[in-house]
């Protein structure tokens, strides 16, 4: 409310901006960064270098969950947007060896004054069995949805991977949740 008791909404020609103080009851926050994760996504909590993990069981028709993972390595860790970006690429395999940087879908954003950057793609995601490689297991049908988003202490990076369909029933919310993210 503004000092006349308006609401935002009600006050003409005033652009709605969340700011740290719509900060929603659920939210997380993580390097200065809250984004609110869907009420039906189950929080799997941290774990290592995984800020946040979230899974939404398989749609009819799939048997695996799609997840979200969240990773924060500090201000000036974890590699540049670019480099990121095209390692989300990377983890994919096309059919007939298509190059997944030319069949990757990009788009960017702002929130809350934070550049967001997005790469989206279809195809057999290579799995590593830890964090930071090793052996790769092939998982067919998968889609990858990553975003990058420069927040005020560094970025922080949400990694989408699941069975197609079950994934793109994680997408949308998922860019709704980073694209009202605020900062803290």
């Amino acid at each position: 409310m503004d000092r006349a008791g308006k609401t935002v909404a009600d006050a003409p020609n005033t652009p709605h901006r969340e700011t740290s103080a719509s900060v929603q009851p659920g939210s997380k926050t993580i390097a200065g960064i809250s984004f609110t994760p869907p009420v039906h996504w189950h929080d799997a909590g941290a774990s290592g270098m995984r800020q946040a993990q979230f899974s939404l069981s398989a749609v009819e028709g799939e048997t695996e969950a799609g997840e979200v993972n969240v990773f924060y390595f500090g201000p000036a860790s974890g590699g540049g947007v670019q480099a990121n970006l095209d390692r989300w690429i990377g983890q994919m395999q096309l059919p007939e060896g298509a190059d997944p940087d030319a069949a990757a879908q990009r788009s960017t954003f702002t929130a809350d004054g934070m550049n967001g950057h997005v790469v989206s793609l279809d195809g057999t995601y290579m799995k590593s069995a830890r964090p930071m490689g090793g052996e790769k297991t092939p998982h067919p049908g998968y889609r990858l949805v990553g975003v990058v988003l420069e927040g005020p202490q560094g970025s922080l990076f949400f990694k989408l991977t699941g069975p197609e369909r079950t994934a793109r029933a994680m997408e949308e919310d998922l860019l709704r949740m980073v694209k009202r993210a605020v900062q803290a």
